[in-house]
């Protein structure tokens, strides 16, 4: 629970403490004010978040393994 509401991330890696997001509604303006918003919650509470952004066209593997390398110690 953070800040009085509960929120459940697409995956929680445990190992790396990381919160992942696959964010794919992007085109619809809602959904991106709400990714924006859990953004801002992750971050006012010291969470370590990837927000991966896919639309469908390309590899999600391959974004994924992009955004993970940025979190490895």
């Amino acid at each position: 629970m953070l800040e009085g509401k509960q929120y459940r991330p697409d995956f929680f890696l445990p190992d790396m403490e990381l919160f992942v997001e696959i964010c794919g509604y992007n085109h619809m303006p809602q959904y991106r004010d709400r990714v924006g918003f859990k953004e801002k919650i992750y971050e006012r509470n010291g969470l370590k978040a990837l927000f991966v952004y896919y639309n469908g066209r390309g590899s999600l593997a391959d974004l994924l393994k992009a955004g993970l390398e940025e979190f490895r110690e």
